[in-house]
């Protein structure tokens, strides 16, 4: 399903070399022994696997005393995720709100899924659409631009290629000659610079990489489709709910002189009840009590706050997550406690 990947790469950042490649299931035993847990992120390139990545390596390296070892593994993305989390191939995940609240509803792409274990732990950065298309083929910076041209979204699994689908079906339904190619984020870029895609959508905390490695050589060979807000009302009504906007500052990448108006929405780090409340606890403190060590990594981890930690949580929290907030003081609301957690 997904492939572990050691995490090697983090120490000047994080203090210390993070998670290596282990089991996929908390091991159980005597006070005192190991935990081993894996959390699935996304694709190689992607802020999923980036962030998440730092993340376990920021665990490894806090929680070594407590015995907990966190290792992180690349998949396709959200449903892959979401599915690891049912088959209890994994214990940790990180997952778009829309298809967290999807699959703990068991309701549109998740249909007949239902997986009502799905526990928050919480909300974590934003994930900006950003929408681009080669500058000839540009004519107004809308989607209508995107008529009879090939788009690259995600792969299969990816929650990105169902809300790209989503935007495309905003102003015609369905675009028949808007060819969708499923690639991911390394492929499509590629793709794009080589002229042999006209578009591709690549979500990703701001700033992305691979965005950023595109346009340095030659920014103007591309340019950013905007979402107007009449169209992010209409996504909303659609049914992509957690839909958000927001704005890429000027100057985030190369030639990019202007705001530029997208959409995008929560990124979340979820567990399941079965993960013990002690685990979670750790996990959660350490978290929050390192936000800037891993903010110097990437510079999503600056909006990682106890004031929007709860911002957009659509299924109930851990109780080892609620133990770590009421700590602080903070009001738990009603909605988001598991049921026999008062």
């Amino acid at each position: 399903m997904f492939m572990v990947l050691t995490i090697l790469f983090l120490a000047a950042c994080i203090d210390t070399i993070g998670a290596t490649a282990g089991t996929s299931r908390a091991e159980s035993g005597s006070t005192g022994s190991r935990i081993s847990l894996l959390m699935v992120t996304g694709m190689p390139g992607g802020s999923y696997h980036q962030l998440g990545l730092a993340m376990a390596s920021l665990w490894t390296t806090k929680l070594r005393k407590l015995g907990i070892r966190v290792s992180g593994a690349i998949s396709e993305g959200a449903r892959e995720n979401i599915e690891a989390i049912r088959i209890q191939d994994a214990e940790l995940i990180l997952v778009d709100a829309l298809s967290c609240s999807l699959a703990y509803k068991g309701a549109g792409n998740f249909k007949n899924k239902i997986n009502s274990e799905l526990r928050s732990i919480t909300n974590l950065w934003p994930e900006a659409a950003h929408l681009i298309i080669r500058s000839d083929k540009n004519r107004s910076s809308s989607l209508d631009d995107l008529e009879g041209l090939t788009v690259a979204t995600g792969l299969p699994e990816s929650g990105n290629r169902f809300t790209t689908e989503m935007l495309l079906r905003i102003n015609k339904e369905p675009k028949h000659n808007i060819k969708l190619k499923f690639m991911n984020y390394g492929s499509a870029v590629e793709s794009l610079r080589l002229g042999t895609i006209q578009s591709a959508e690549v979500t990703s905390a701001i700033p992305s990489a691979l965005v950023t490695n595109l346009l340095q050589p030659s920014p103007q060979l591309f340019s950013f489709i905007e979402i107007t807000d009449t169209e992010l009302q209409a996504v909303k009504e659609r049914g992509w709910t957690t839909c958000q906007r927001i704005v890429i500052p000027p100057e985030t990448y190369p030639g990019q002189r202007i705001p530029v108006n997208t959409v995008g929405q929560n990124t979340l780090l979820v567990t399941t009840s079965s993960l013990d409340l002690e685990v979670i606890y750790d996990l959660t403190k350490s978290l929050f009590e390192n936000v800037d060590q891993l903010a110097k990594f990437h510079p999503a981890f600056k909006g990682v706050s106890l004031e929007n930690a709860l911002v957009g949580l659509v299924a109930p929290l851990h109780p080892g997550a609620i133990r770590y907030y009421r700590e602080k003081k903070m009001q738990i609301p009603e909605a988001l406690l598991p049921p026999n957690v008062d």
